[in-house]
C-alpha cells in the first residue's frame, strides 16, 4: 500500500476557534437592522476556508489499485466546526432581524423614583371594569414569565377600556403595601416584585397606559430615567383597522377563535378573535373586530400579544400615577420613543463612564423596529 500525502497548510485550532467566534458574535455587517450575520451565506461559505486558512489534511490511500480519501482526526474537528458555523449562519439569516431589537435591547432604564412616587401616590379610580384579559407580550416561552417582555392587562368597563402593564401594577401595589408596613424604614426595595425579561429596563409597550373613551384613544407615556420629569400624553381618534376575516379557526386560551388580517401603520397583522366575547377590543391599540382579540402578531413575528387569562370580577381602572403628564402629539411621542430605543444616550444627552472600556460613552446605537412604522 502506497500512501501519498498532500502538503497543505496547518491551522492552529485556537486561532480557528477565535476567528469563528468573532463571526458568530456579529463582526460581519449584513446591512439590515440586526447588525448580525450576513445573509450572503453562499459567498461567505465559499471564502470562509480561504480567509481562515482552513485546510483538510487529506491522505490518499492506494489499496489494490483503488484510491481512498482519508481525513486526519484533527481535520475532522475542523470540518465539524466549519459545518457548525455554516449551520449557525443559515439559521441566523432565517430569523427575523428585528426580533432581537424588541428584547429590551437598549440603554434606557426606568427610574427607581418613579416606582416610589407611584407607590406613595394616591390612586384615583376613574371607572370599574367587569372583565379583565391578561396578555403575554413577546414571550419566548409562554409558560415562563421570566421570558416575557411584559404581561399586559385589558380592562373593559361599560364606559371605557384601559390597557396597561399587569407586571407594573402588581409591583406598585406590593411596594405600596411594603411602605405602609415599614413606615419607619429609611430604605425601600424598588421594583422588588417586578417580573419579566430585564425588569429594570424601559420599553414603551410596558410603560404606557392606553385608554379609550367616547371614540378617543389616549396614550399616557411614562419616560425612562433621564426624562423622568417629562412624561407625556396625547389623544387621537380610535384607529381604524381594515380587517379581512378569514375562514381559518384556532383555539387560544381555551376559546375558539377566527382569523383576521389587516395592514395597519406600516405592518401586516394577523389576529385571532372570539365571538364568544362580543366586544370590539384587544391588546394595545388593536380592536374593531366582532369579538375580543385573543392573539395578534405581525407577519414578521416581531410583536406578539397572546391572551393567557380571561377574568370576571370588579377591576378598578386607575388614573395614571407618578409625575404629571404634559400634553403632546402622537408624532412627537412616537419619534421620542423611537430615539430612546435606538440611541438612549444621544437622545437624552446623557453619558456614562464605562469601566471596561476606560472611557465615557455618550452614544451607542441599538437596532430597533417600532410596532407602528408610520
Amino acid at each position: 500500500m502506497k500512501i501519498k500525502k498532500i502538503p497543505l497548510r496547518n491551522l492552529n485550532d485556537e486561532v480557528l476557534a477565535a476567528n469563528e467566534l468573532s463571526h458568530i458574535v456579529g463582526s460581519i455587517e449584513c446591512g439590515c437592522v440586526c447588525n448580525g450575520l450576513s445573509s450572503t451565506s453562499a459567498k461567505m461559505s465559499t471564502n470562509y476556508a480561504y480567509r481562515h486558512n482552513i485546510s483538510w489534511s487529506l491522505q490518499i490511500h492506494r489499496v489494490r489499485g483503488r484510491r481512498y480519501w482519508h481525513y486526519h482526526p484533527a481535520s475532522r474537528i475542523r470540518m465539524i466546526r466549519y459545518v457548525a458555523f455554516i449551520a449557525i449562519l443559515i439559521c441566523s439569516c432565517l430569523l427575523p432581524c428585528g426580533l432581537w431589537a424588541q428584547r429590551k435591547d437598549s440603554d434606557a432604564k426606568i427610574s427607581p423614583s418613579n416606582f416610589l412616587r407611584s407607590a406613595k401616590g394616591q390612586r384615583d379610580t376613574v371607572s370599574v371594569a367587569n372583565i379583565r384579559i391578561r396578555y403575554a407580550f413577546n414571550a419566548e416561552d409562554i409558560k415562563d414569565k421570566s421570558t416575557w417582555i411584559d404581561e399586559g392587562q385589558l380592562k373593559i368597563a361599560p364606559d371605557m377600556t384601559d390597557y396597561s402593564s399587569y407586571f407594573v401594577e402588581v409591583n406598585e401595589d406590593s411596594l405600596a403595601h411594603w411602605l405602609n408596613t415599614n413606615k419607619k424604614s429609611n430604605v425601600y426595595p424598588p421594583a422588588r416584585w417586578l417580573q419579566g425579561h430585564r425588569p429594570d429596563y424601559w420599553i414603551e409597550y410596558q410603560y404606557s397606559q392606553i385608554t379609550t373613551q367616547d371614540g378617543i384613544l389616549t396614550e399616557w407615556a411614562t419616560m425612562p430615567r433621564e426624562l423622568d420629569s417629562e412624561n407625556l400624553y396625547y389623544t387621537e381618534n380610535l384607529p381604524l383597522f381594515n380587517w379581512q376575516i378569514c375562514a381559518e379557526t384556532d383555539t387560544v386560551c381555551g376559546y375558539e377563535c377566527i382569523k383576521a388580517t389587516c395592514h395597519w401603520r406600516g405592518r401586516d397583522f394577523v389576529a385571532w378573535f372570539t365571538p364568544d366575547i362580543p366586544v370590539e377590543y384587544g391588546p394595545w391599540k388593536f380592536g374593531g373586530l366582532p369579538g375580543l382579540i385573543m392573539k395578534v402578531n405581525d407577519n414578521d413575528g416581531i410583536y406578539t400579544f397572546e391572551a393567557v387569562a380571561v377574568e370576571n370580577g370588579n377591576f378598578p381602572i386607575f388614573a395614571p400615577r407618578g409625575n404629571k403628564y404634559k400634553q403632546s402629539t402622537r408624532d412627537k411621542v412616537w419619534k421620542l420613543q423611537r430615539a430612546l430605543n435606538e440611541n438612549y444616550f444621544k437622545a437624552t444627552g446623557h453619558s456614562v463612564f464605562n469601566i471596561k472600556l476606560g472611557r465615557e460613552i455618550s452614544s451607542r446605537e441599538h437596532p430597533y423596529s417600532q410596532l407602528e412604522l408610520e
